[in-house]
């Protein structure tokens, strides 16, 4: 599957503001069920689609000469989660433009609503020829914008699968293998990154980098699958631990086809509600990435409303 989120710009103002469209589909990739026959478009990979939107922005307010990639967040926020059948609209907005980086973020709406946040993102202005080829990048940026129109209302539906559906979603693993547990403590995983990855087709055609968003699912699955058996320890194994904020997230290597994350996520509290980790991914111990992440615990009926609802 490719790795483009946006399937249409709005609307463009100039080094300023973008509002873009993303359609979800089974046919997409990315899909993930945190309860059986609820399938949600990966709320981390979500940021993924409103990062590509401001990336248009800047891209084209610098004459595609720079492609922007973030190396820090002040934070990632998600209050809605986003299912196949949903249109999500894209806004993005420059805060400041430095010779080397720009000061930005960005949201998706769902239904008019918040669904998910990333603020005060650093964005370093890499030279787009190094990533992809200029030309290719302008008649991408060409198609996205000639039908520029403002969204279609769409009514609001029933959340869940299609009457008489039943899910055949198979989860990716964003974690290869455990290396070591300590149960209500810590957990140490490893993500193989090979060249077959089909994001490597788009991020980026000459340069291949594995998006931010992608070490940042994987630290976040190695959070819960530390979690989840403190949930049933204490009683709470109808619960799910559903990623609600993730702080301080800086990305300080690149990660290429080859390299082996070591993916380290420590507990920092439990509670029967909630509970909070940091986390960090290191390549021959030096860090790639790191942040901070917190969890609620919800049931099934619990998740739906807050999120699906």
């Amino acid at each position: 599957m490719r790795f483009l989120f946006v399937d249409r710009i709005s609307e463009l103002e100039t080094g300023r503001r973008v509002r873009a469209v993303k359609n979800i589909s089974w046919s997409g990739d990315f899909l993930e069920e945190i309860f059986p026959g609820l399938p949600v478009f990966s709320p981390v990979i979500a940021a993924e689609a409103a990062a590509q939107a401001l990336s248009w922005l800047i891209v084209e307010a610098r004459d595609f000469t720079v492609k922007p990639l973030i190396t820090m967040l002040d934070s990632y926020t998600c209050s809605r989660h986003i299912q196949p059948g949903d249109q999500i609209e894209l806004e993005g907005a420059v805060e400041s433009f430095q010779p080397e980086s720009a000061l930005a973020h960005a949201r998706i709406l769902l239904n008019k609503k918040p669904a998910v946040e990333i603020n005060h993102g650093v964005c370093y202005l890499y030279p787009l020829h190094e990533l992809q080829d200029p030309e290719s990048a302008r008649r991408q940026f060409k198609n996205l914008t000639e039908y520029q129109a403002p969204l279609q209302q769409v009514p609001v539906v029933k959340t869940g699968l299609p009457q008489g559906k039943v899910s055949s979603l198979v989860t990716r693993p964003w974690v290869d293998r455990v290396i070591e547990y300590a149960a209500g403590k810590k957990i140490v995983g490893i993500r193989n990154v090979t060249s077959t990855e089909d994001c490597f087709r788009d991020h980026f055609p000459l340069k291949p980098l594995l998006p931010g968003v992608i070490i940042m699912e994987s630290l976040i699955s190695a959070a819960q699958l530390l979690i989840e058996p403190i949930l049933a320890a204490n009683g709470l194994g109808s619960k799910k631990a559903v990623l609600t904020q993730a702080t301080k997230v800086k990305f300080r290597k690149f990660v290429q086809p080859g390299d082996q994350l070591l993916l380290e996520v420590s507990l920092e509290s439990f509670h029967p509600q909630s509970s909070t980790i940091k986390a960090r991914a290191l390549i021959q111990d030096k860090v790639a990435a790191t942040l901070s992440a917190a969890f609620q615990h919800l049931s099934r009926d619990e998740y739906i409303k807050a999120y699906l609802a």
